[in-house]
């Protein structure tokens, strides 16, 4: 029969575990924990910085972070063990005289009291250990069988690529993988929209459904926007997000237009596993910060690819992989992985997929029914763009969903009412309570085409421009039938050169030729971008390159228009400009099927700015001259100003009105301002014949009368200058072609 343990010794048994306890916080945290500080009026000091001068167990400051946890999991580890080496100790005393049922408490009170400890330390810390799920071991021929049965029911006409992206997978379960390695680099190439994204996100998915992948996040790193070394502290950031966050995947794309050092870095991660820092980082609260002050501990000094599937992907060509990263990187990829462009039979079926996708979002968000005739379906395989694959085709019905959704707003139908989606000389409708509406958001090609020529023809003069245009839209649609004949097609530079006087319409054309190159398939977007220098060149070293790009990349898909050019470059000793120019040049090659440049300015400042770079000659083989406007022409300009204002001129003063523009165009046109100079006529003419009103209630509201009007040629005349010729310009361009 065992002896009941004295009193004064269960007393001894538990104080000795408070002072356990006890003496474990003084050794973790210091003298005291920040919070509980009582007698000092002094602020807490918070470090990430282990050499600071100050005493590192004061309790006035608190620990590293990361430092401190792993400090902190040390000691708690040695104190657990020795508390269970006890508790096993007293358990298995034969002689012992402790009840069963005190021996149960005490190693209960234990227990609970370990639990508190990692909670106050968690408080403490703000910090919880994750413990990575254990991958279950499983038959991977097997389970990525299924899984590419899976994709090839949603990547429709791949698979053949749906095949090699399934072998790329799986190599690392077949042949083994380094754990200080990447666990597979991949290289994914293809058209653009013809499935890359969408195929590796559904493989991440479907591999985090079957407990293979601890998250279905895929990381994306586009290299596009790191195009400077300013941009370091940016890159590694989000380098690091990528690396160390729970995302098995990570997907680098666009890096044509990457730094070159940015690049070595990723070269370095593929081949050795491991990419060494230039300076040393601190971890804070998740966020790299560079260290300032000397060594410290735990610094981050190199990023780690272990474990993580590195995905490259790119519309171009293996060779341009290697020429970016070189032939080491491209040995150690050991999957390529090629979409093929989308055929009839695979886009008709994304087609029917999309629109029954839309059906049912209809039926389960707008409470309608939807159908859909035949004409719907070829009307959008018609009108996709097929540089953009199945991209544009999801648009399409996006913009569909979109546009049925505010009519449902706005004419509140019956719930369950039929909705039939047709088509209406050549635009998908929906019929909503007996009345067909318009269901595509931008306007079909030829309906923009035809804007574009109205609007070009209420132009005043400019003539041989507007011919131009017109042989742009013969030439795209002949190259674009040759693609289509899978002949060979002939891209020609549509980058341009606008010299002229202010107010020739340069910023108009330019205009209209966005919309013109949208509408012909030219551009993907249309957008105009207008700047100056001031958009493009910033003030302090390393800012002007990101500070370009940005704008750059806001133009892709449209014309990026640069009015007075020239001041881009302000001689040899301007870095900040030239750095402009050398990004601008770069990029409008990395673009040129999908951006166009246009430069505006005077001929004679345009030729020496052409000098200044020998790579912008090359890019710009078209010129175009605004001359500046004739009499009869400003007169004609001048009255439709008018009559857009709601007045019209008398025709008594449309004589005297053209000799005073003939005058003032023979003074010096380019201050006059040509275009602006007709309309600050009417302005002023406008102003003038409300005064003449006051005194006339009787008069004409709508007639400007030629009392309203200064004739006084108020412009000085021009200096005389040699200004090259537009044959001067030619032939110089001709020289560096």
């Amino acid at each position: 029969m065992g002896r009941c343990l004295p009193p004064g010794r269960v007393s001894k048994t538990m104080s000795d575990r408070s002072d356990e306890k006890d003496r474990l916080m003084r050794e973790v945290l210091g003298k005291k924990r920040a919070y509980e500080k009582e007698d000092s009026d002094e602020d807490i000091t918070l470090s990430t910085d282990s050499t600071d001068n100050k005493d590192q167990t004061d309790h006035n400051v608190l620990k590293s972070m990361d430092g401190a946890y792993d400090e902190l999991n040390a000691i708690l580890k040695k104190q657990s063990d020795e508390l269970k080496s006890m508790n096993r100790k007293l358990t298995q005393d034969k002689g012992s005289d402790i009840k069963e049922d005190t021996v149960k408490e005490t190693k209960k009170t234990i227990d609970t009291d370990m639990d508190q400890l990692e909670k106050d330390l968690a408080r403490d810390y703000d910090v919880k250990e994750e413990k990575k799920p254990e991958v279950k071991a499983f038959d991977s021929a097997e389970v990525f069988a299924e899984v590419e049965q899976q994709m090839n029911q949603k990547i429709l006409g791949q698979k053949k690529a749906v095949s090699s992206l399934i072998t790329a997978f799986r190599r690392p379960y077949v042949m083994g993988s380094d754990d200080s390695m990447p666990k597979n680099v991949i290289l994914v190439s293809g058209p653009q929209g013809s499935g890359k994204h969408t195929a590796i996100s559904e493989m991440a998915k479907l591999l985090y459904q079957r407990q293979i992948f601890i998250s279905s996040d895929v990381y994306t790193i586009d290299l596009s926007r790191y195009t400077s070394g300013a941009q370091e502290q940016i890159f590694l950031q989000d380098m690091y997000e990528g690396l160390y966050g729970k995302a098995s995947i990570v997907c680098f794309e666009n890096f044509e237009t990457c730094f070159p050092s940015f690049l070595r870095m990723i070269n370095d991660l593929t081949v050795s596993g491991k990419a060494v820092l230039g300076r040393r980082y601190v971890l804070t609260s998740g966020v790299l910060v560079e260290n300032q002050t000397g060594l410290v501990k735990n610094a981050v000094d190199t990023l780690s690819a272990a474990g993580k599937y590195l995905i490259f992907v790119t519309d171009g060509s293996t060779e341009k992989v290697q020429d970016a990263f070189g032939a080491d990187f491209m040995y150690h990829v050991l999957d390529q992985v090629k979409t093929d462009p989308l055929d009839d039979a695979s886009l008709h079926q994304i087609i029917d997929m999309r629109l029954q996708e839309m059906i049912q979002k209809c039926s389960d968000n707008l409470h309608i029914q939807v159908s859909a005739s035949d004409d719907i379906k070829t009307w959008v395989y018609a009108h996709f763009d097929k540089t953009r694959g199945a991209d544009s085709i999801h648009q399409i019905f996006y913009d569909f969903y979109v546009s049925v959704t505010q009519a449902v707003l706005d004419k509140k139908p019956a719930e369950k009412s039929t909705v039939p989606l047709n088509v209406q000389d050549d635009i998908p409708c929906a019929e909503l309570n007996g009345k067909q509406i318009r269901i595509s958001r931008e306007k079909t090609s030829q309906e923009e085409i035809a804007a574009v020529n109205k609007e070009l023809d209420g132009i005043v003069g400019l003539k041989s421009i507007k011919d131009y245009i017109y042989s742009l839209q013969a030439h795209i649609a002949m190259q674009e039938k040759r693609k289509q004949q899978g002949m060979k097609t002939a891209s020609i530079s549509k980058h341009m050169i606008f010299t002229g006087n202010p107010g020739t319409g340069k910023t108009t054309i330019a205009r209209l030729i966005s919309r013109y190159m949208k509408a012909i398939g030219a551009l993907s977007q249309g957008q105009l971008v207008e700047v100056t220098r001031a958009d493009l060149v910033a003030q302090y070293v390393g800012q002007t390159a990101p500070q370009t790009m940005s704008v750059i990349r806001s133009a892709i898909g449209g014309v990026l228009f640069i009015d007075e050019a020239y001041s881009l470059y302000r001689g040899k000793d301007d870095s900040f400009g030239l750095e402009a120019i050398d990004t601008l040049v770069k990029a409008m090659e990395d673009n040129r099927d999908n951006l166009i440049v246009i430069m505006a300015g005077y001929k004679k400042e345009m030729a020496g700015f052409l000098e200044s770079n020998s790579g912008l000659k090359s890019r710009f083989p078209n010129i175009i001259d605004f001359p500046d406007y004739s009499g009869e022409e400003l007169q004609e300009i001048a009255a439709l100003q008018a009559k857009g204002k709601g007045y019209t001129i008398d025709p008594e003063t449309l004589e005297p009105l053209q000799k005073y523009f003939d005058e003032v165009q023979k003074v010096n046109a380019a201050e006059a301002g040509n275009g602006r100079l007709a309309r600050n006529v009417i302005e002023d003419a406008i102003r003038k014949q409300s005064q003449r009103l006051m005194k006339d209630d009787s008069a004409d509201l709508s007639i400007l009368k030629k009392e309203d009007f200064d004739f006084t040629v108020k412009v000085k005349p021009a200096e005389k200058t040699e200004e090259p010729s537009m044959q001067d310009l030619v032939n110089m361009l001709e020289k560096n072609k």
